[in-house]
């Protein structure tokens, strides 16, 4: 029985082999946009259930694009949704990133001036499968092919993650998937992240170049002034405009370095 058992399932695993591939991206605009761009390809022992995922991602969000996709024996969908901002994506993200109570936090920001910051806190579990020794290394051997990833690609690096795989100076990030479809267990995927708002930044550069521009012009007109009157009142204006452009660089200072509580997205 035992050997009939291992028969089959020899026989399955090489049919299923390679059968399946899929991936999930997000890509994180400079302006704060997603796109979020999933793909699933398999062969026809697999097809059936690539169907339902597509289905469900469809009525999650009705405008999702759907694409169908033929490599070589294999077929699939690869599908697209764009959203304005994070937030709107939070609030129609599917399971691998929405918050699980007691797991992960899901998508959490905080909003500045200079910068919002991200942080992303997903996870995805799958129960172990319960198989005797014997078929657990022949099932190792046919899903080697098998492939699941999910990239993140930032506008700027990353400032914490905890991805298999980083390149472009920590802009994508990349982690593998498919030891828990294929074996069950569980995923932790976390980074965070800031989008810089690159006008507020040059508008405070602005003011604060008037308000040292402003210094320098009073301290050379009250040095040139011969009447006492007029150099106390250059010095006044001259004093009030350094205490501006202190103020507004502790200020700055301040809003960059100190820590600020992440609200939920």
């Amino acid at each position: 029985m035992k050997k009939n058992f291992i028969l089959v399932l020899s026989l399955i695993c090489v049919i299923c082999a390679g059968c399946f591939q899929a991936k999930s991206d997000l890509i994180i605009t400079n302006d704060g946009a997603v796109i979020q761009h999933r793909k699933f390809v398999g062969n026809a022992m697999v097809i059936r259930q690539i169907e339902d995922w597509k289905n469900n991602l469809e009525k999650l969000n009705p405008n999702v694009k759907a694409q169908v996709v033929v490599e070589g024996d294999l077929r699939g969908y690869e599908l697209t949704s764009n959203y304005p901002d994070i937030e709107t994506f939070a609030k129609s993200a599917d399971d691998l990133y929405r918050a699980h109570d007691g797991k992960n936090r899901g998508i959490s920001q905080r909003k500045g001036w200079f910068f919002d910051e991200y942080d992303f806190d997903f996870y995805w579990t799958i129960p172990p499968a319960s198989l005797p020794p014997e078929a657990e290394f022949i099932t190792q051997k046919a899903f080697n092919g098998v492939e699941f990833n999910m990239t993140i690609q930032l506008p700027y690096s990353a400032e914490k993650n905890n991805a298999d795989e980083i390149s472009n100076d920590g802009k994508f990030l990349k982690w593998n998937l498919a030891p828990v479809l294929i074996h069950g267990g569980e995923k932790s995927m976390q980074t965070r992240f800031k989008i810089w708002h690159e006008d507020k930044i040059a508008l405070t550069a602005i003011i604060e170049l008037i308000f040292l521009a402003a210094t320098i012009f009073f301290f050379i007109k009250a040095r040139a002034e011969e009447s006492d009157s007029l150099r106390k009142d250059f010095c006044l204006k001259r004093n009030v405009f350094i205490g501006l452009f202190v103020a507004l660089l502790i200020i700055s200072a301040y809003i960059i370095f100190v820590p600020f509580t992440f609200k939920d997205a």
